[in-house]
């Protein structure tokens, strides 16, 4: 089972048409001289497998040319990688607060959400009044023999439904995750950045980053990168010893871990819908 590959930081390549190159990433610019597009890709994957040797993890490249954009995985030993197009306009995703009380813990609230919206009812189209239908002739006479003809409907067979984590934080909050997801102060994604839930902390000690940590599913497995916070993520895991999550390099969740974030404690229950069981 592969590790995802985290979506930040992106290596933005732009080729012109005289195969010079400027490559962005992170904010670190550098460009390339105009060559032949083998030699200049060459040149960027070379760049780009560099600064995947300097995080010790893959990271993407999207290359734009004059033939188009291309989205790639840049791995530290120089393999590359196919990756599916970035969405041009992604979902939005949705927002749920936590709040962390300056004393005793919050009463359990339940699931975290915002209040349900009441749209109006919209308006019933009435169409035209049609003219009255001509009386149909009697029916055709059936043959015997398909009187005893019986239709059997075939079931379909039922589709597994996703894996789904619940997060229960030491607020007596409790968040559930089947995609990803992002937590901190004010979690806000990176472009091109696929994420379905947004977990606003409002820590009152400041010891969260505004964007803190990444939770997601992979290959049905619970995955949590830190986002280079400033005070770091801890997973307590029973049996083992206290973890330390490095910066960009994704950790499998078991079922039970404790994620610390700050003053916060996270515990992740994995549930399987259809069995009832925790995926390992």
């Amino acid at each position: 089972m592969s590790a995802p590959v985290p979506a930040y930081p992106v290596v933005y390549v732009d080729v012109a048409p005289d195969g010079s190159a400027h490559v962005n990433v992170a904010g670190r610019h550098e460009h390339f001289d105009a060559a032949t597009s083998d030699v200049t890709r060459r040149a960027v994957t070379a760049y780009a497998t560099a600064v995947a040797a300097e995080l010790h993890r893959p990271l993407r490249m999207q290359i734009t040319d004059p033939d188009g954009k291309w989205l790639v995985a840049v791995h530290p030993n120089g393999t590359v990688t196919d990756l599916a197009e970035p969405a041009e306009k992604g979902r939005r995703p949705r927002r749920q607060a936590v709040t962390v009380p300056a004393t005793a813990a919050a009463p359990d609230r339940g699931v975290i959400g915002p209040p349900p919206i009441t749209t109006p009812a919209p308006a019933v189209y009435q169409p035209p009044a049609r003219p009255a239908e001509p009386i149909a002739p009697p029916p055709t006479p059936v043959d015997p023999d398909l009187e005893h003809t019986r239709l059997v409907q075939r079931s379909t067979p039922r589709r597994p439904a996703a894996p789904t984590a619940t997060l229960r934080f030491s607020t007596g909050d409790v968040a559930r995750v089947s995609g990803a997801a992002l937590i901190g102060r004010r979690p806000a994604a990176d472009v091109g950045e696929d994420v379905d839930l947004l977990v606003s902390v409002d820590d009152g000690s400041r010891m969260l980053s505004r964007t803190h940590l990444r939770i997601e599913w992979h290959d049905g497995a619970l995955w949590a990168t830190d986002r280079a916070s400033s005070n770091g993520t801890t997973i307590e895991r029973p049996g083992t010893a206290t973890m330390e999550l490095t910066p960009w390099q994704p950790l499998q969740l078991h079922d039970q871990d404790i994620a610390v974030i700050g003053d916060v404690r996270l515990t992740v229950s994995l549930v399987n819908d259809d069995q009832g069981v925790s995926p390992r």
